[in-house]
């Protein structure tokens, strides 16, 4: 039988959980993006309650970005020296952390929000270019690994989804032409630097000529073949792991996803008690879930699950913490 607070294997590294904390916003930073003690009180509640892997707020990489005014900063004179101690903060208790780099925007040095299908070859180069120096600020900081937001609808899901990319050249047209960007930065991040590479990817859209889960199993496998160490699920529109008693056609999606690659895959959705998440786990080839909104309602709730072998989270699943923008629970 599978618990979620299991001592597993990830790749290359141990995780004393199954349940990956995945972070969103981050808006409790001072005058010019230091952090404040209630960040570092927050890694120390949630790396102590039995987390088995933290994968940080989102990192934006320009000023001007869509989100940039509600995520995490790694541009001011202090990211080094203040993540050295979040990155130091879950290391004491054994567990991994990785950093989060999600951009909505791409701006090519002429055109601040270039699309897909007009960005030109040097764009694209100076794009990889940023990511790549990305993660290795992130390894700089003592980060585990780098998690590259390819999906939802951030920039690089963009430029993987047919229905946003229809250049000519060999970065569009088919899979491995549309993958291309960000295989050729996971390559180069894989070569230079000693850290975990993990993909976070939708399993379909619901746009006519996007996406589909056949596409979405093709990418991955592609991201794979590039040298990603684990891939992570998201959509905007994840709901119910359950419907009636039957299997949910997210969790189907991810049981063919597992089969179809031989790195660890994440399972995200709204899971939101400790009895819901383990008959996933035994019913299925789940191996790792993923949680966001519970750790904005309580940091260090797994703690209680872990003590009781039960337990439900305090999240009521209002949304106000992503629709606000904002690192702090509205209701408790």
């Amino acid at each position: 039988m599978k618990d979620i607070f299991d001592n597993v294997q990830f790749g290359d590294l141990k995780l004393n959980s199954r349940i990956v904390r995945t972070g969103t916003w981050e808006t409790e930073t001072s005058e010019g993006g230091f952090l404040t003690p209630d960040i570092y009180d927050r890694y120390e509640k949630i790396a102590s309650s039995g987390t088995g892997l933290i994968v940080s707020e989102m990192f934006a990489l320009d000023h001007k970005d869509r989100f940039y005014p509600y995520s995490t900063n790694m541009n001011y004179r202090g990211f080094i020296k203040d993540y050295q101690m979040v990155t130091d903060i879950a290391h004491k208790y054994d567990v991994p952390i990785f950093g989060q780099l999600a951009f909505f925007y791409y701006d090519d040095g002429e055109n601040q929000k270039v699309e897909s299908n007009d960005i030109a070859q040097e764009g694209i180069r100076k794009l990889q270019a940023e990511v790549i120096m990305a993660a290795k600020k992130f390894s700089f900081a003592g980060f585990d690994g780098i998690q590259i937001n390819m999906g939802n609808n951030f920039y690089l899901a963009r430029f993987m989804n047919p229905y946003f990319n229809q250049r000519d050249d060999k970065y569009g047209g088919n899979t491995e032409n549309r993958v291309r960007i960000s295989a050729e930065i996971i390559k180069v991040i894989k070569k230079t630097m000693d850290i975990h590479v993990s993909c976070r990817i939708n399993p379909w859209d619901a746009r006519k000529d996007g996406m589909t889960a056949d596409e979405s199993i093709a990418i991955a496998k592609e991201l794979e073949k590039a040298g990603a160490d684990s891939i992570q699920l998201t959509a905007r529109t994840i709901s119910q792991i359950y419907d009636k008693g039957e299997k949910h056609p997210f969790l189907v999606y991810v049981e063919k996803l597992i089969d179809a690659v031989d790195i660890p895959v994440v399972l995200g959705g709204s899971l939101r008690d400790m009895k819901t998440i383990n008959d996933v786990l035994n019913s299925s080839t789940v191996e790792y879930i993923s949680m966001s909104k519970p750790f904005v309602a309580q940091a260090d709730f797994l703690a209680d699950w872990k003590a009781n072998s039960e337990g439900v989270s305090v999240c009521q699943s209002c949304n106000n913490c992503y629709s606000k923008k904002t690192s702090t629970c509205f209701k408790f």
